[in-house]
């Protein structure tokens, strides 16, 4: 059987970090990552200790698949009861493939809403709705492929996390070329700069190429 590309190689390391800390541990993940950027792509999930173990006992598919396939690399081995309780509401596979159709369709209003202000030549507004479309889009593939929630509207993280369900993620957003790495940043910094910043300018042929890469991103949330 032909092996997919993302089992040929390592390009990318994923480390889950569990910690005591009860909120906040955004900067903790980006500090692991800032420090190993030079040596190792790593891409850093901190996750409190007990919430992990809950996750466990609910069954969480992320949480399990970790338990069952992860390497540890420090500490002892999570010790918990493994004796499954009820599955929660906000974890179970069920539930993640049930909240698909309202995902797609949120995502495909954004994208349409996008088009539109583009033919309005409001090219901000559609630099945020293009934003939107693929963070969001990003959000329902990784909930449905591992049963994650995460707060963010970074789409560089998305992109990492959703490349942990889907080796084809990486390839919808190159950024080997000058041209690639502008046309990324112009729709990571869209959240923000669109609305608060005077300097944020994008032509209409940028935004007909980024719209072309979110379609393809809306392809895989649909299969």
């Amino acid at each position: 059987m032909k092996q997919t590309e993302a089992c040929q190689r390592v390009g990318h390391y994923y480390v889950l970090v569990l910690v005591q800390q009860q909120d906040n541990t955004g900067p903790l993940q980006d500090k692991l990552e800032n420090i190993s950027r030079q040596s190792i792509p790593l891409t850093a999930l901190v996750v409190n200790t007990q919430t992990f173990l809950q996750w466990l006992q609910d069954g969480h598919p992320f949480a399990c698949r970790v338990q069952q396939q992860a390497i540890l690399l420090h500490g002892d081995p999570v010790e918990y009861d493994e004796s499954p309780s009820s599955r929660s509401a906000n974890t179970a596979p069920g539930d993640c493939q049930a909240a698909q159709p309202a995902a797609l369709q949120k995502v495909s209003s954004f994208l349409a809403g996008a088009e539109l202000f583009i033919i309005r030549k409001e090219h901000k507004m559609a630099a945020f709705m293009l934003h939107q479309c693929a963070e969001h889009a990003l959000l329902a593939i990784l909930k449905k492929g591992s049963g994650l929630r995460v707060n963010t509207h970074s789409i560089d993280k998305l992109l990492r996390y959703c490349s942990m369900v889907d080796h084809r993620i990486p390839h919808i957003f190159p950024r080997h070329t000058e041209q690639q790495q502008r046309l990324f940043q112009l729709l990571q910094k869209a959240y923000i700069d669109t609305r608060y910043k005077d300097d944020y300018h994008i032509h209409t042929t940028d935004l007909e190429a980024i719209r072309s890469m979110l379609r393809k991103l809306v392809e895989i949330l649909q299969q």
